[in-house]
């Protein structure tokens, strides 16, 4: 998405309402890969929740390490670790794990988005990318205008996922939730500011 660490910053609307924001953290690692941290306030119909997906990617763009943490009435933490010297997957939920054989790169939800603007998909084209557990497939479909400007438009499946890309970034996502519809927008693009060193 960018060279340089970057925020985006992104308004959640559902059923048309606002419903929350989020601020898409990502940082470029030296040796090719990414991190990144996407933190969410979500105010859908109760309960709220707070929402914080971390992924760590590697030069390719398939994901090494995953983490998903949503807080409302209960707390819950999921993990995927990608073991590549022991040849396995670890899936964490709670107190319990369970070991995966690794087969192949594989990619977490935040990592897909991440490595969209990298696909060579032409309009119609299909790709199919493993995740743990499944698979996850990504359909181009035909580039819209919006405000006079295109957009790559994406179909991610299972979940029914849209995706907008504008100048390689996620401009807008649609899902359907129940009877309506959940957004993110992209709002604007914060530079990640410097941590200060003392010496």
């Amino acid at each position: 998405m960018t060279e340089h660490p970057a925020i985006y910053v992104y308004r959640y609307f559902f059923a048309g309402e606002e419903a929350g924001e989020g601020r898409l953290e990502v940082r470029p690692q030296p040796e090719g890969g990414v991190k990144a941290t996407l933190t969410a306030e979500v105010n859908l119909p109760l309960p709220k929740t707070r929402q914080r997906w971390q992924t760590e990617t590697d030069a390719e763009g398939f994901s090494l390490y995953f983490a998903e943490r949503v807080e409302g009435r209960e707390s819950r933490v999921f993990t995927v670790e990608r073991l590549e010297e022991e040849g396995v997957v670890l899936v964490t939920q709670g107190k319990e794990s369970v070991a995966l054989p690794f087969v192949a790169p594989y990619h977490d939800p935040l990592s897909l988005l991440l490595a969209l603007p990298r696909l060579a998909l032409e309009p119609g084209g299909v790709a199919r990318f493993p995740m743990p557990g499944g698979r996850v497939y990504v359909e181009r479909l035909a580039d819209l205008e919006v405000n006079g400007r295109m957009r790559w438009h994406y179909r991610l499946r299972p979940g029914l996922t849209l995706v907008e890309l504008e100048e390689g970034l996620p401009a807008r996502m649609a899902q359907q939730v129940q009877d309506h519809v959940f957004e993110a927008v992209l709002e604007g693009v914060e530079e990640v500011k410097r941590r200060r060193r003392w010496v």
